[in-house]
């Protein structure tokens, strides 16, 4: 799919900047303590890893009213970070907005997704997605994010790898809350 390939990194640079994305918006989500590792050097798919506490649900003690709220709010988080990823990537690389291309190819993933784990229906999911657009463009709108992206992306491009508490500590460094 030609949307697939568009979202794919173009280069190490971009794919620093990907990875930047999804911490910036996981740590202003207050989801980084489900971040584990990032590994700038893994493959694409493995870059970021996220603790073990991220999507399990094999508690048989735990309602089921519990285990679908924790995988909506999984669900919101991993299509934020996403957001996040190419968001940053198109914002502060590029220069520019989000295509309806970026945003069609994420929102079907999100569906299949939603319906998938949560049993979404189609407008359920777009209102989840549109949610999570509208939040992940107004961090990446925010005044002095573009700074901050800038910084982490040079230092993990330095790095190469570091803990999930090393690179909030970083964030929260550099100024992001």
């Amino acid at each position: 799919m030609n949307s697939h390939n568009r979202l794919s990194y173009n280069n190490e640079r971009d794919k620093t900047y990907g990875i930047t994305g999804m911490a910036i918006t996981l740590v202003v989500l207050d989801g980084e303590d489900f971040l584990s590792h990032i590994n700038l050097d893994a493959e694409a798919d493995a870059c970021i890893e996220m603790s073990h506490e991220f999507g399990f649900k094999g508690n048989p003690r735990m309602s089921a009213k519990i285990i679908w709220e924790q995988t909506l709010r999984d669900l919101r988080l991993t299509a934020s970070m996403a957001l996040g990823n190419v968001t940053c990537r198109r914002y502060i690389l590029d220069h520019k907005g989000l295509s309806t291309e970026d945003t069609t190819s994420l929102r079907e993933a999100l569906r299949q997704d939603a319906n998938d784990h949560c049993g979404l229906e189609r407008d359920e999911t777009d209102r989840l997605f549109d949610s999570c657009l509208n939040y992940v463009d107004r961090i990446f709108r925010t005044r002095g994010v573009a700074d901050i992206a800038d910084a982490f992306a040079n230092e993990l491009s330095s790095r190469r790898s570091m803990s999930g508490q090393e690179a909030a500590e970083i964030l929260a460094q550099l100024g992001l809350q």
